[in-house]
């Protein structure tokens, strides 16, 4: 019995998340993906399959996912080049202070508003780098309402990630190469150079690659960035003003459709690259 027992016990511990997965994201899917071969708002009457929604997507919606893919791929090579500092000093140099920085690691996952509300204070009227813009003849409108400052923020919201995926290579490497390499009079440069980094580079692509999967269906923050701004808006804001200001159901599906396909893509890139390590 114990031994049956013992085979089993590997899908009983599964069920649980399969049954999530399947509730929650695999029968939802495929529902969006149904829809989004219907015309407008017919799904919701008489269904008139078409596939004109995706001919919409390849003529009319490449601006907006190109400003999706470009600011996804910008915010996400922020976070490699903050993130693989931090999880390095996290790592190898401040362990002793490791349970504070990761409280702070943590603070982004409190969600887009937050982060998005914070570069408001910073930068409207009154806040702490207006005064300083204005007396050198910058608009702070004039930054936060960009692209750049739009990355930024997204940078901030998915860092954790990045952090968190780099972190784990880099804690997988074993130190006692860089002491041998030390002992053969590799200064510290070199050891970085020639060890560290070719052996956590896969750890560096994965937390690229997350991060890019996350950044792709940011709201919030492209929202209240400038995502109104016509040339600036990303898949997600069209999704919403497509789907609840045009009631064209059919296309928002097709459209977020194409988004989570986007995403699934680049989450099992970051899995592979990472060798299969989940955070």
């Amino acid at each position: 019995m114990s031994e049956y027992f013992n085979k089993i016990k590997p899908i009983i511990f599964i069920i649980p998340a399969l049954t999530f997965a399947v509730l929650f994201f695999i029968i939802p899917f495929i529902l969006l993906f149904y829809v989004s071969f219907t015309r407008g708002s017919s799904y919701f009457f008489q269904p008139i399959f078409t596939l004109e929604n995706y001919v919409k997507i390849a003529t009319n919606y490449i601006p907006d996912f190109r400003n999706t893919l470009m600011l996804a791929a910008l915010s996400a090579t922020l976070d490699v080049i903050v993130g693989y500092p931090y999880a390095y000093l996290l790592l190898r140099k401040i362990r002793f202070l490791s349970d504070f920085f990761r409280s702070i690691l943590m603070v982004p996952l409190l969600g887009e508003l937050y982060i998005a509300y914070g570069f408001w204070w910073l930068f409207l009227p009154k806040g702490p780098f207006s005064s300083f813009l204005e007396a050198i003849g910058i608009s702070p409108f004039a930054i936060l309402y960009t692209p750049v400052t739009a990355a930024l923020a997204l940078a901030i919201y998915t860092l954790p990630f990045a952090v968190l995926q780099m972190g784990i290579n880099i804690s997988q490497i074993d130190p006692v190469l860089e002491e041998a390499s030390s002992c053969l009079g590799a200064n510290r440069l070199k050891r970085f150079i020639h060890i560290l980094l070719p052996l956590s580079l896969p750890g560096l692509m994965s937390g690229w690659f997350m991060a890019f999967g996350w950044n792709i269906g940011a709201y919030a923050i492209p929202y209240l960035m400038g995502g109104v701004i016509v040339g600036q808006r990303v898949l997600s804001i069209q999704i919403r003003m497509v789907g609840l200001l045009m009631m064209n159901y059919g296309l928002a599906a097709a459209l977020a459709s194409a988004l989570v396909i986007i995403s699934l893509i680049f989450t099992f890139i970051s899995l592979k690259v990472s060798r299969g390590v989940l955070i």
